[in-house]
This record gives structure tokens, C-alpha cells and sequence, in this order.
């Protein structure tokens, strides 16, 4: 149940992330949103449980948990556009 819960909420952060970074081209969202599932499974794997904010598969949820999540799908999605074009748009 955790898994799952952390891909939907990587989604919704993937899509969060596009409107941070202002990055929202439609022919692009599919990947936006696939790097925010990434960054938020890596973040609440293995981010979280290192800093000591629990374990997001575990079921264990805070709002500094999912932040941290939120951070880690953002960073991911820098790094996606950066690749993709070789600057930031």
C-alpha cells in the first residue's frame, strides 16, 4: 500500500514540480511527471529514512516526509531538463 500511495503522491509532486519550475509544456508532461514519481520514490526510500523522517513505504507519513519527497522530485525534474536541453527553460 505504500508503494502505491508514494507513485500517486509522486505524481501529483511531478505535476506540483512543473508549476514550481514553471516547466509545464504539454508534449512534456508525461515526463515531467514520470521524474516526479522518480525524485519522490528515491527521496521517500532512501532520502527519508536516512534524515530520520520515517518511511514512506512503511506507511509512516509527516509533512516533513513528504516535503522532502516534493524537494526530491523538483531536483529530479531540474535534472531531466537540464539533460533533455541542455539548459533550463
Amino acid at each position: 500500500m505504500g508503494l502505491i500511495f508514494l507513485i500517486l503522491l509522486g505524481m501529483a509532486l511531478g505535476w506540483v514540480a512543473t508549476i514550481l519550475l514553471q516547466t509545464g509544456e504539454k508534449s512534456h508532461l508525461l515526463v515531467n511527471v514520470l521524474a516526479g514519481i522518480g525524485g519522490a520514490m528515491l527521496a521517500g526510500i532512501i532520502v527519508n529514512p536516512l534524515i530520520g523522517l520515517g518511511d514512506l513505504i512503511a506507511g509512516r507519513y509527516g509533512v516533513a516526509a513528504l516535503l522532502v519527497s516534493l524537494a526530491g522530485a523538483v531536483l529530479l525534474l531540474l535534472a531531466v531538463n537540464l539533460l533533455r536541453d541542455g539548459e533550463m527553460r
